[in-house]
This record gives C-alpha cells, structure tokens and sequence, in this order.
C-alpha cells in the first residue's frame, strides 16, 4: 500500500522537528527536570513519529542509552527513523518478536513500551535483567494480565490525566481527521458503531457526533453500556447493532473483535477502521487482500457485498494521518518523561508484577503548566 504522506508529513524534516520542540513545550520543561540518567540504558517500543523524537532525544539529553524499537511499519516514519539513527540505536522494523529479541539483546535496563513487546519476550525468554518497565497503553497492560512478569511493570495509561484526557479526547479528535483527509468525506448523516466504550471509545463517540454522525455503541459490558446510554447513545450487541454501521470503528485492545462472525454482517460500502493500538482487533485473514481504490483505502470482497478497510486495519490515526495534535499529545509525552525520571530511581522498591504508576513518577510533568 503507498503511504502517501500528509501535508504536515511533507514539510522536511528540520522544520517539522523545530516546529514540533517549540509547541511541545511541557514536554520540554519535564525534561529540564531529569535527573542525571547516566548509566540507564533505555529500550523504547513506541509508534515513531516526530512526536516520539521530542521525548527520546530528551531521555538521550539527559544521559541515558536510548534504544528504539519502532512498533508497527504502519505508524514509523522512515525520516524521523533516520535521523534519530544518528543520536541513538534504532532497530529494523522486522516481526516484532524479532525485533523485541534483538532489543532485549542490547540489555536495557528500563523500557518505555507502547503495546508491551518488549515485556512480552522478556517473559518468554525468562530474561531477569530489566529494573522496571513502563507501559502506555491499555493494549500492552490486557496482554500482560496473569503473566508471570520477572520485573516490576508500570501502568501509564491508569494516570488520570492520560486516561482522562488524552485518551478521551485526543484519539477520538485524530481519528475522524485522519478518516476525512483520506476519504475526503464528512461524517454528516452516517451511522458510526464505536466498539467499545472505554475512554477512547467515549471520545470516538463524542468526537463522530460533534461531526454530524448518528452514534451506536457496541460494548459487552453492562456498566459501559449504561454509561453510554445516559451520554444519549443507543447501545446493543455488536452482532446486533453491526448491520446499520455506515461506519465501523473499534477500540478495544482486544483481538478479533471484528471477527469472522461480524463481519458478514456488515452493509456493502462499509467503512471498518481502528483506533485501538494493534490490527489484531480486526479479523484481516478473513477479509483477505484488497484492492487499492485510495492511498490508505482498500476495497475487499470476501463476501458478497465491499468492504471497505482504512490503513489496513492499523492505528488509523497515525498509519494514515498525522497522530494527535503535538499540543494534545504534548501532556502524554511529558508524563511519559516524568515517569522515565522517576524509573531511575524509585522504580526497584518494587516487586514483579502490574503497579499503578505513584503520583511521584508523573505529577511534576503537571506541575509545569
């Protein structure tokens, strides 16, 4: 599939850089707030973009040794790739068990991971030489459940204020601009199913309406459901509610949620997206190859009517747009700072196992506004 890049991809390298330091401005008075991280030698499974670049160089700023694994072919961006390669190790973007194998054979000390890659072969491979991992996202702490984890791992994505804001609001704004530029259609008078009505589900949600979208929600759990009846939304089963989507979108952190059972299901000229951290959430082996009709846009045929799939079931926000606003994300990057700092040191009190991140690791990124 072509990337094509964005407008804002377009603009060369430099001036993105620049641009992108200038407004992230939180993120840079966290970092000046580091403490000496000599000797911590860092493995970083993020989506890279210019953004990722603005927080790794400040971890390489202040000391550390920065290795970089990008996450996903889909979410890297070659330019940024390259130049980082010229501060700091970054691997090839293979298979991600190869590329976590090659990482963890660097021998970090600490990982900042979005996805839980990195842990994940850590626990395969009984490896004991980590201090402490940080993990950002939902997906990563669902797949680390009822592991025997051999390091204390923290949970980023429970901080209020990146629960609550970046994930609430932030994705769901991304999202829909990736889905116009690519398609350059409105939302105006179609029926969008969000799955799952988790935070990003909840901004999904309010974010498609506020574009002029009829909302359904899709959710298994009754409480959600409840939730998301009182914010004014029509909820059901996904099997039930599938058939109506002009637009179907998902953010679960759970795979195969549009499964082999839902996707028959769909109307011909449906639109299936995620917003969810990994395309496992889509059951692509069934939908099989497409056809191009856009760059970022194929057209599938395994049943009798199209289907038709944006960036290939990837993080659609960044696989085919340009990620959150650098002001948005500007809060999540300086709590990802903060917690590093806070890794240095605080982080080997602590046993094995999924421990929320302690106000200690994140709250002086929020004292900088």
């Amino acid at each position: 599939m072509a990337t094509h890049p964005s407008a804002w991809q377009s603009v060369p390298l430099p001036q993105r850089h620049a641009w992108s330091r200038r407004q992230m401005w939180l993120t840079a008075a966290t970092a000046a707030q580091l403490p000496d991280l000599t000797g911590m030698r860092l493995a970083a499974a993020v989506h890279l973009d210019i953004k990722a670049a603005v927080f790794l160089e400040a971890f390489a700023e202040a000391g550390a040794q920065v290795a970089v694994m990008p996450v996903n072919p889909a979410t890297t961006r070659s330019d940024v790739a390259t130049y980082l390669n010229g501060r700091m190790r970054v691997f090839a973007m293979d298979a991600a068990a190869a590329s976590a194998e090659a990482c963890l054979d660097w021998d970090p000390t600490h990982t900042l991971e979005m996805g839980a890659d990195l842990t994940m072969a850590a626990v395969a491979r009984g490896h004991d030489g980590l201090t402490a991992a940080i993990e950002v996202t939902r997906s990563g702490i669902t797949r680390l459940r009822d592991l025997d984890l051999p390091h204390p791992v923290f949970d980023l994505d429970r901080v209020p204020l990146k629960n609550n804001v970046h994930n609430r609001y932030a994705v769901g704004i991304s999202t829909w601009q990736a889905f116009m530029s690519r398609t350059n259609l409105t939302l105006h008078g179609s029926v969008v199913v969000v799955v799952g009505y988790g935070e990003v589900g909840s901004g999904l949600a309010r974010a498609a309406v506020a574009l002029g979208a009829r909302v359904l929600v899709a959710e298994e759990s009754a409480e959600r459901r409840l939730i998301a009846e009182y914010e004014g939304y029509e909820t059901g089963t996904l099997a039930l509610l599938a058939a109506r989507a002009d637009v179907l979108v998902t953010a679960t952190g759970r795979e195969r949620v549009i499964s082999e059972n839902v996707l028959p299901l769909l109307t011909s000229g449906c639109f299936v997206l995620n917003a969810g951290h990994s395309a496992d959430e889509i059951a692509l082996d069934v939908l099989g190859p497409g056809t191009e009709v856009l760059p970022h846009v194929t057209s599938h045929r395994p049943f009798a009517g199209e289907i038709l799939l944006l960036s290939g079931g990837h993080l659609v926000n960044l696989a085919a747009g340009d990620g959150d606003s650098l002001n948005s994300f500007d809060l999540t990057s300086a709590l990802m700072v903060s917690a590093v700092g806070w890794a240095s040191s605080g982080a080997a009190s602590h046993p094995p196992g999924v421990h929320r991140l302690p106000p200690e690791a994140w709250a002086p990124s929020i004292e900088n506004y």
